[in-house]
């Protein structure tokens, strides 16, 4: 029998490497954990809603658990990115990274954003 533990510590990305990272191409998946109106209202360019209170139970189902995934929120208050983050890692999901700058660093720096879905 095999057991496999898995971690619930989490590794971050700076906002550097997260720009980086969504300039040059790489195939990523950036989900935006906060609420579905406040993603509506504002998010970063690329990103995909899926608020933390229902990333638990779908996130087996819409996810591959191989894709680099990278989980944000509001900003470095914020703890909801970390959280979806461990969340990810306990159901399995092998590379996930919480970008705890959130929205707000990322408008700060100038970067793109969009409204609606």
């Amino acid at each position: 029998m095999v057991v496999i533990l898995y971690s619930e510590h989490v590794k971050s990305i700076g906002i550097e490497h997260l720009k980086r990272s969504l300039d040059n191409g790489e195939k990523v998946r950036l989900l935006d954990v906060r609420s579905r109106a406040d993603f509506q209202k504002e998010h970063i360019k690329g990103a995909q809603s899926m608020p933390l209170d229902e990333l638990e139970k779908k996130a087996g189902n819409m996810l591959d658990k191989d894709e680099n995934i990278i989980t944000y929120c509001d900003s470095f208050v914020c703890s909801s990115s970390t959280s979806g983050a461990k969340i990810l890692v306990k159901q399995g999901f092998k590379n996930v990274k919480d970008y705890k700058g959130g929205l707000r660093e990322w408008k700060q720096a100038g970067y793109p954003t969009e409204t609606g879905s």
